[in-house]
């Protein structure tokens, strides 16, 4: 295995001014870390890192879900790295599947510098928060990277050049990565404290996320446990709903509290902006939508789009997407592109929105879906926090009942509904549908019925049924050529 060695470079602080430091030269690793605040530099640039994962993680998740496709204005030879993704015939050389593997390790060798040289730190409270921070942090890499690719490389210390060419790394089972993810992010949630500055990881962000993913695994001692946490975090977190979906994602309310965790992002030509609103932006749209022009990349699907309407969902709808922009003279030009991570800015790719990573919405859904879990049925409770959520965005719309959502399954698809308008465009529908056994029946449905994939005349979009083997991605070629011992997962 090629082990993701990383020279660190440290970077001012992407959680702005309560990280706020000074770049560092690079320096001998084994000199380098003396004390505290050598640490906590080391987990600005753990921190960092996510902007790399965060980069591509829309092309691994929302693209290949019912949520966005490639756009149906691009010629058979364009965006064709996605549009494999998009159609589930992606290969080990796609450069998505590379680029999002290299970051997350990348985030992971970081945490483990961390780890490795923690007892410089002499006080006790925080030598145990910086180490519940790498260990949140490499959690989430490794969480990722499993949910993607089923068994992968544990890797849980810095690992110099001499040791990856002595070592056979061979892949874990996706039962140990899982247990040793969750092992992490216990430790973490012991760790952390209850509250932090704007950005940093708490005890309820590691807590929170510790049960989405024993509920990922399932198990009644699991699920039940996650129960259990989810319910400390919505009592005792101090967290809430803000009053209206929209202001969520306003950049002058970041890190509200009903933020658990977030990818901060920072304006001002620093280079810690935000991309995603000229990736997401419509093409050809020159600065009448975002500055620099859009990519027109993770487009909105009909099947979204007419969801949002189905639903009586304006506010949220509203909030995430649009289906027009306005341009010259005028014009009304009828392109669909995300809106939630559109905001002003000066300089291409630095808009100041962060990417939220774990909301308290997201913890009322989970705990709804952990007491359907335990009792084989949702209770008037699970189904109250749902309408918690609903009624925040969709106020006078027929609520869930014990008549329309009473029994297991149909709990699940309401569910299912739920968080896709919840969390659209934010990298979770397609985790979503794997947790709740839905991937397979509700991606081969849309691609009999979306008709970005049924045009005659582009038959290079359409796709077949997917399969099992194709709910995970190919683990990248260049592992392979570097030790062929590796293996490749079935099917590529």
């Amino acid at each position: 295995m090629c082990v993701c060695m990383v020279v660190a470079s440290f970077f001012v602080s992407s959680c702005e001014e309560q990280l706020d430091l000074h770049p560092i030269s690079q320096v001998e690793e084994g000199r380098f870390y003396q004390n505290a605040q050598d640490i906590n530099q080391a987990l600005i640039a753990t921190y960092n890192s996510l902007h790399n994962m965060q980069q591509d993680e829309w092309a691994l998740t929302e693209i290949r879900s019912d949520n966005t496709s490639v756009t149906p204005n691009a010629s058979v030879a364009r965006h064709t790295t996605v549009r494999d993704l998009d159609r589930f015939v992606v290969n080990s050389l796609n450069e998505y599947v590379e680029n999002y593997w290299r970051s997350a390790y990348t985030t992971i060798a970081l945490a483990n510098d961390v780890l490795d040289n923690i007892a410089v730190v002499s006080d006790p409270t925080l030598r145990g928060q910086y180490e519940g921070e790498a260990r949140f942090m490499r959690a989430l890499a490794y969480f990722n990277l499993v949910r993607l690719w089923g068994g992968v490389f544990i890797v849980d210390h810095s690992v110099t050049g001499q040791e990856a060419i002595k070592k056979d790394y061979k892949r874990s089972t996706e039962a140990e990565v899982y247990e040793f993810l969750l092992q992490d992010l216990e430790q973490a949630t012991g760790m952390l404290q209850a509250t932090a500055a704007k950005g940093r990881v708490t005890k309820w962000a590691a807590q929170a996320l510790w049960a989405k993913a024993l509920l990922t695994v399932k198990g009644s001692d699991r699920v039940s446990k996650a129960e259990t946490l989810l319910r400390e975090v919505a009592a005792q977190g101090n967290y809430n709903l803000q009053s209206s979906y929209a202001s969520v994602f306003d950049i002058n309310n970041e890190y509200s509290n009903e933020i658990l965790f977030a990818v901060r992002y920072t304006s001002g030509n620093v280079g810690l902006g935000s991309p995603f609103a000229n990736l997401f932006g419509p093409d050809n749209s020159e600065n009448y939508v975002v500055t620099g022009d859009g990519e027109e990349y993770n487009y909105p699907t009909e099947d979204i789009t007419n969801t949002y309407v189905q639903n009586g969902d304006q506010t949220r709808k509203a909030a995430s997407m649009a289906e027009t922009w306005i341009g010259k003279n005028g014009k009304v030009n009828n392109i669909k592109y995300i809106t939630k991570y559109l905001s002003k800015f000066a300089v291409e790719e630095d808009a100041e929105n962060d990417w939220p990573i774990l909301r308290y919405s997201d913890v009322l859904l989970l705990l709804a879906e952990a007491i359907n879990e335990n009792n084989g049925a949702p209770t008037a409770e699970a189904i109250g926090y749902l309408n918690r959520v609903h009624s925040r965005s969709v106020q006078g719309s027929e609520p869930y009942t014990a008549e329309n959502a009473g029994n297991y399954y149909n709990f699940i698809l309401s569910l299912a509904k739920e968080r896709r308008l919840e969390f659209a465009f934010e990298n979770q529908r397609w985790f979503d549908l794997l947790r709740l056994g839905l991937a397979k029946s509700v991606m081969n449905a849309h691609f009999q019925t979306e008709p970005y994939y049924n045009n005659p005349e582009q038959g290079f979009f359409s796709t077949g049924p997917i399969a099992d083997w194709q709910l995970v991605l190919p683990i990248p070629q260049f592992e392979i050529d570097v030790n062929p011992r590796v293996t490749q997962n079935i099917g590529y």
